[in-house]
């Protein structure tokens, strides 16, 4: 029980670090929303276990990686996963271009309320336009889904 939940926190800690990697390489912060798609993944992936705490708990710690206003992430990845909660039976039946389709809407979503948010910050932060971002990480989910389910097979996380 506790080896599944550090592979999730595993997983979701190298999400955080290539948010930022590719935020330095890019020059473009959150281009591909890494963090919402790992959470998302495991939200969907198994339910009975990641849920709001797994959502709480990772938001924060972006926030301090990230230096932003604490609660700022936190409410961010909350929001994806209580939608990952609320669809996550619909989601599992829909083929790999209704996912994308649906991703793009999930990370347009989640980036105009990180824009929205960033509006209430005192100095000035550079925002990748939320529709780019959606964009790309809609365009990577296929991949970054495939490589978590090899993951979460070979480690034998299976739901309850």
């Amino acid at each position: 029980m506790i080896r599944d939940a550090l592979v999730v926190l595993f997983t979701l800690l190298v999400a955080m670090l290539l948010s930022i990697w590719t935020a330095d390489v890019s020059g473009w912060p959150q281009l591909i929303d890494w963090v919402g798609l790992v959470l998302f993944y495991w939200v969907v992936a198994l339910p009975a276990r990641v849920g709001v705490t797994y959502a709480l708990l990772t938001g924060f710690v972006f926030d301090v990686l990230s230096a932003s206003p604490l609660g700022h992430y936190a409410l961010i990845m909350t929001l994806v996963c209580l939608f990952g909660q609320l669809i996550y039976m619909r989601f599992r039946k829909l083929d790999t271009l209704s996912q994308i389709a649906l991703i793009f809407m999930l990370t347009g979503v989640a980036r105009f309320v990180d824009v929205w948010l960033a509006s209430f910050e005192t100095q000035a932060v550079t925002v990748t336009p939320p529709l780019l971002t959606a964009l790309c990480s809609a365009l990577v989910w296929p991949l970054v889904m495939q490589i978590l389910r090899y993951f979460r097979r070979y480690h034998g996380l299976t739901e309850w």
